[in-house]
């Protein structure tokens, strides 16, 4: 219990320091230093939370996709989001649980492949997310141009 305690504790006290940023539950202050860091934007789940849904109904938005069509599209990203079967397809269950998207067998194939496409829902949540993400977005970014300035010393 004590536990619990010191990590709403720190919770609290990471939130009051950096608004609008997710704290990490349990996380020391003093391993995330903020002159070589600054604030901390890579705490909590940020991948399969909050960045791998928006991405996900960002590219069915563009386009109806597969999941391993989505997983291929993600790994031309460069690396960045590393995805495989065991995170798309129970983000595609959630997704499509919650009515953001809909699967549908994709006749064409042999295998029966379900190609899945966004939903007005889904639409109306990833504009949503737009506009709550920029903030953290913005954050990201300069946090990430910090670390580079830091490390290579280069300013742009």
């Amino acid at each position: 219990m004590a536990e619990r305690s010191r990590a709403a504790a720190l919770a609290s006290s990471d939130a009051a320091a950096s608004p609008g940023v997710p704290a990490a539950a349990g996380a020391d202050p003093a391993e995330f230093p903020r002159e070589l860091w600054g604030d901390r934007v890579f705490t909590g789940e940020v991948k399969t939370k909050t960045v791998f849904p928006a991405l996900v109904l960002q590219m069915l938005h563009a386009q109806p996709d597969s999941g391993y069509g989505l997983m291929q599209r993600i790994a031309t990203l460069g690396g960045i989001f590393p995805v495989n079967p065991n995170t798309i397809y129970p983000l595609l269950r959630r997704l499509e649980e919650r009515g953001f998207i809909r699967g549908e067998l994709d006749a064409s194939t042999k295998r029966g492949t379900t190609l899945y496409r966004i939903t007005d829902a889904g639409e109306e949540r990833l504009e949503r997310i737009k506009a709550n993400f920029k903030p953290y977005l913005t954050n990201l970014i300069a946090a990430l141009q910090r670390l580079r300035r830091d490390l290579y010393g280069e300013t742009s």
